[in-house]
């Protein structure tokens, strides 16, 4: 069953209403990237194996931005839980003594970063996947602040999906999450991701400026501002 849940459930891409996940940034100088990556996908990989395995939380990725971002963040680590309960009791997961055998503060890795980890914590609203992550495939998260932030979502629950449905425009994976915390009044509220097979593909449809909506979309209207950032990530590890 777990299996079934991690195939629908996130390419960053989900499927199913109930699903929480976290997202933690973190900037990482050059001169540290490589250690901090074999630290976190040698060891840290392995604590979430073992939380995954425990029935705790469905996956755990470490993504890397492409191209830089605005904020200045580097990577990502993507965490994903069946329930606002698992979410809630993440911390506890986190131990690699009892896993590994090994001190946390041995494979401490915030010191390699400039900033430690900055988290938020996300729900997700509606979500379509083929169920593929194949190995060079990226995602495009697209963040948002819209006006009417319940209409936004209705509209992506309704008339997005149901056209997505028909065609994914290229991509193996669509979503939209809402941001639980931490919110305030100059933060995205809502994000999008669309998943597709390779940098190329999701370049491909960055490439695209123009164009109509459909005529019973209210999208202008909800959020007239538009995406208030657009980043790619590629997986540097993927575990479920």
């Amino acid at each position: 069953m777990k299996k079934l849940f991690t195939i629908l459930l996130l390419t960053i891409g989900f499927s199913l209403n109930a699903q929480y996940y976290s997202i933690t940034y973190v900037n990482v100088p050059p001169e540290n990237q490589a250690e901090f990556a074999s630290i976190e996908t040698t060891y840290w990989s392995k604590v979430a194996q073992a939380a995954i395995d425990a029935g705790k939380q469905s996956a755990w990725g470490l993504v890397a931005a492409v191209g830089g971002v605005p904020n200045g963040w580097t990577h990502a680590f993507v965490n994903v839980y069946e329930t606002a309960e698992d979410l809630a009791n993440a911390a506890t997961n986190w131990d690699p003594e009892s896993v590994l055998g090994i001190e946390s503060s041995l494979l401490n890795t915030v010191e390699l970063t400039d900033g430690g980890f900055n988290f938020q914590n996300w729900a997700v609203q509606t979500s379509i996947s083929t169920g593929e992550r194949p190995e060079g495939s990226v995602t495009v998260w697209n963040f948002a602040r819209p006006d009417n932030l319940a209409g936004f979502i209705d509209e992506n629950k309704t008339l997005w999906k149901r056209q997505f449905e028909s065609d994914m425009g290229g991509r193996i994976s669509w979503g939209v999450g809402l941001k639980l915390n931490n919110r305030s009044q100059n933060l995205s509220t809502v994000m999008t991701w669309d998943r597709y097979p390779s940098l190329a593909d999701a370049l491909e449809a960055l490439n695209s400026y123009g164009g109509q909506l459909p005529r019973q979309s209210k999208m202008l209207e909800y959020d007239p501002d538009g995406w208030t950032a657009q980043v790619i990530v590629a997986d540097v590890m993927w575990v479920d």
